[in-house]
């Protein structure tokens, strides 16, 4: 019996992806699996599904292989399988709001491993800048919540007693915020 070559550091060329070669898929499931498990777990807040999420996106990759252009990384290609994934499932939840997931990752202004450095910086910028312009458009009540939660990442619990509000009333208004937010993002950014 012949055991598996060892995965190496470096990606997979996308010729042996293409070429349907197992070894390639094995080493980029090794390499991207737990990356790929953690931004899922962000989005959807269950292991579980997170777990099924992954192994939908590796099958839907295996199946894509041949329309992959090349024009990002794997990587960067696999988290966007993953990402259309996970907001499929977040729209056919009766728990989540998938408009607010895309609104809280634009917020917390996610960093692709495949961008250099100076790009991320100047993105990461550009959307610092957008989002406080959005966020002075909203009502102090409002900007504050968002603020709270979403920018400084506290608690719900946190958060009301700061605000000196329930848990519940901070539930109700960071919902109406991250609306209201989105509403002033895509009139900036043209959605």
């Amino acid at each position: 019996m012949e055991l598996p070559q060892p995965c190496t550091a470096s990606d997979p060329t996308i010729e042996a992806l293409k070429a349907g070669n197992e070894h390639a898929f094995r080493c980029l499931f090794e390499q991207e699996r737990e990356r790929l498990r953690r931004f899922v777990v962000k989005l959807v807040e269950d292991a579980d599904e997170a777990e099924n999420i992954v192994q939908e996106t590796f099958a839907e990759a295996y199946r894509q292989i041949e329309d992959f252009r090349g024009e990002a990384s794997v990587s960067t290609w696999l988290f966007s399988i993953a990402k259309h994934l996970a907001y499929g499932h977040l729209r056919t939840s009766d728990r989540h709001n998938y408009l607010e997931h895309e609104t809280i990752e634009f917020l917390q202004v996610d960093r692709d491993d495949s961008v250099s450095g100076t790009q991320r910086e100047v993105e990461r910028s550009e959307r610092k800048q957008i989002v406080h312009d959005a966020l002075q458009e909203l009502p102090d009540h409002y900007r504050r919540v968002v603020q709270l939660r979403d920018l400084e990442e506290k608690s719900t619990a946190e958060a009301a007693e700061q605000l000196d509000l329930t848990e519940i009333n901070v539930r109700v208004r960071l919902h109406r915020a991250r609306k209201a937010l989105r509403e002033h993002l895509c009139e900036r950014m043209e959605c």
